[in-house]
């Protein structure tokens, strides 16, 4: 069966990957973003900032069968250094965001036999760390918003989060941007790799089919061992 498949965050790497995956398997992709430079990427783009107006929203399918959120922060600041507007950012990115795109294509959700909704943790959220209090607390309300909601949209919409670490991507390009950071980096993880994009485009795409695998209300580590092994 076609599905269609909303991403908001389409600018992200691993946004791009997760369309790569669904239109070789000849799905239909609509995609957000905030920056314009991304249209191309996308046969349908839809320029929208996810905590401004989603208008923009209505001219989508009536039917949505999956529904991933990319957006993210990798805001590293002691507490000293942090401040309310910084928490005040990474709340606005990376939990209210979901909450209003949710809410508003709810009803295109829970069409015919329902979605799958995927949203991206933190590795940071379970496994302290020092410097990442704040995408920590951000992330960690993104999961009990998920897990709270999985229960409350069973049967119809299976919703679960993929929780990485750190991934080679833009996001991330002020932490690695040295292969002398990128070794130390891959060096705290087990299987001594950080990871790549695609990797996490994959399982996040997996769980596009959530319902029928039997899964919802579920965190996914993919970490490269970190939050689980001690080696």
């Amino acid at each position: 069966m076609t599905k269609n498949i909303l991403i908001i965050g389409g600018s992200s790497d691993i946004g791009l990957e997760i369309n790569n995956l669904a239109t070789a398997e000849g799905h239909s992709v609509y995609a957000t973003s905030r920056d314009e430079a991304v249209s191309n990427s996308y046969d349908n783009f839809i320029h929208l900032d996810p905590n401004q107006s989603l208008d923009a929203l209505d001219d989508i399918p009536e039917d949505i069968h999956g529904l991933v959120y990319c957006p993210g922060t990798i805001n590293l600041k002691s507490l000293q250094r942090l401040t309310l507007e910084d928490i005040k950012a990474e709340m606005e990115v990376n939990f209210y965001g979901a909450f209003n795109v949710i809410k508003k294509v709810l009803p295109n959700l829970k069409k015919n036999d329902g979605a799958s909704v995927v949203l991206f943790s933190t590795v940071a959220a379970n496994t302290g760390m020092p410097m990442h209090s704040s995408i920590a607390a951000s992330k960690s309300a993104l999961e009990g918003f998920a897990i709270s909601l999985a229960a409350e949209l069973a049967p119809r919409v299976a919703i679960n989060c993929v929780a990485p670490s750190i991934v080679d991507t833009k996001l991330a390009s002020h932490i690695l941007s040295t292969d002398e950071r990128k070794e130390a980096s891959a060096d705290r993880h087990p299987l001594k790799t950080i990871g790549n994009p695609l990797a996490i485009a994959k399982t996040a795409y997996h769980l596009l089919d959530a319902k029928d695998n039997w899964i919802t209300g579920q965190v996914i580590a993919v970490d490269g061992g970190l939050s689980s092994l001690k080696i």
